[in-house]
């Protein structure tokens, strides 16, 4: 159990590892500190009181370790362009104009390529604000629908769908956010995600990289 902790608190630190890495790190430590939490709270009322000493000293190291780190303030409402500018990174991410309503963010990758990222804001017939955040992967081949879906159980966000261009289909790695609920944070880490993964579902079906 300690080797797994200590093994994601190790990629977190380790800033020459890649983001899937770190960011998956932080994300297994999260989950563990809230399940023990959890379980800890849950015990707060153990009438047995070797245990309940035990659970009161955890809890109390818990909160002493958590004095002084205060909440990330909630961010206000952003427009697209701002989410998206704020996104941009010289080297690493360019950004292009297709409309006010979409924009176009190239990504490169470590491995050389690059993948170019669609973020498009448009409303839901309920009325509601989204943006959508995709990427084109290659063609739909009906023969790697199965190999699709299975890939879909490895993707931390958005999810793997199809679209048609012309009379061809072809795979899109895509998710949407509530425009007026989503943040700077977590439109760079879609795009991010979103451009990752595109690419590597990119290599996987053809080899090539023209998306």
């Amino acid at each position: 159990m300690f080797e797994t902790i200590d093994g994601a608190a190790e990629n977190l630190r380790n800033r020459d590892a890649g983001w899937v890495t770190r960011r998956d790190g932080a994300d297994l430590l999260g989950k563990l500190a809230i399940r023990a939490l959890g379980a800890l709270q849950e015990a707060s009322d153990e009438q047995d009181v070797d245990v309940r000493r035990a659970v009161d000293q955890a809890l109390g190291q818990a909160a002493a370790a958590l004095e002084g780190v205060k909440p990330r303030p909630v961010e206000r409402s952003f427009t697209l362009e701002e989410l998206v500018q704020s996104s941009e990174k010289a080297g690493e991410r360019m950004l292009t104009v297709v409309n006010e309503n979409e924009y176009l963010m190239e990504v490169s990758q470590k491995n050389g390529r690059k993948q170019s990222v669609h973020i498009r804001k448009f409303q839901r017939k309920d009325g509601v604000d989204l943006i959508q955040v995709y990427t084109i992967c290659g063609k739909a081949d009906p023969s790697a629908y199965a190999w699709a879906l299975r890939a879909n159980m490895k993707l931390v966000q958005g999810a793997i769908a199809l679209t048609k261009n012309g009379d061809e289909e072809q795979f899109v790695l895509t998710t949407s956010f509530i425009a007026e609920h989503v943040t700077r944070w977590e439109m760079k880490a879609a795009i991010k995600e979103t451009a990752y993964y595109g690419d590597w579902m990119e290599s996987k079906l053809s080899q090539q990289d023209e998306f």
